[in-house]
């Protein structure tokens, strides 16, 4: 069909180099550039702190405290004993009849604001966060009370458990003094 002569072949060989190396740089860019976001991803802390900077913990620590308030909302008390903390429950002699004391009390429906979360470990697979947060009225909007909590996140049991804590507690684990 063309005849090609020696000047064109050339110039087509040192095209389709560049055009090769122009895919391989491609390729490798972007085979190592999501491994470098990746593990910026999955850094947990900040530098020189232990906030979350973690986008899925910091989701799954903001889930079980949505799911918490969501039993409060429905007057599943028998459900929100299962989710606080053994200890919490020992310490205030909590059982289903007197767990509306230490409950947050509203005739509207309450939704929790989480702000900024603190990582603790604890060990192997277990981890401890402290949360700073609002609750809100889910009706109006309005801010009722500022709230921390502690959850702890049991990776090897897939299993999580809530404790209120005072901001004390919140600020020693989150200025890295526990």
């Amino acid at each position: 069909m063309f005849s090609i002569n020696e000047s064109q072949k050339k110039v087509l060989t040192i095209w389709a180099i560049i055009g090769i190396v122009i895919l391989l740089a491609v390729i490798i860019i972007a085979i190592f550039t999501p491994v470098e976001k990746k593990e910026q991803e999955e850094n947990i802390t900040a530098t020189n702190s232990n906030k979350i900077i973690d986008r899925s913990r910091y989701y799954t620590v903001k889930n079980a405290i949505t799911k918490y308030y969501s039993y409060i909302n429905m007057h599943d008390y028998e459900s929100v004993l299962q989710i606080l903390d053994e200890s919490y429950i020992r310490d205030n002699d909590l059982n289903k009849e007197n767990i509306k004391k230490v409950l947050p009390q509203s005739d509207l429906s309450i939704s929790y604001q989480s702000k900024i979360m603190c990582l603790k470990d604890i060990k192997d697979g277990v981890y401890s966060f402290s949360v700073e947060g609002e609750e809100i009225s889910a009706n109006t909007g309005s801010l009722i009370n500022e709230k921390y909590y502690e959850i702890v996140l049991d990776g090897n049991t897939s299993a999580f458990s809530l404790k209120p804590i005072d901001k004390t507690i919140y600020e020693e684990v989150c200025n890295g003094k526990s």
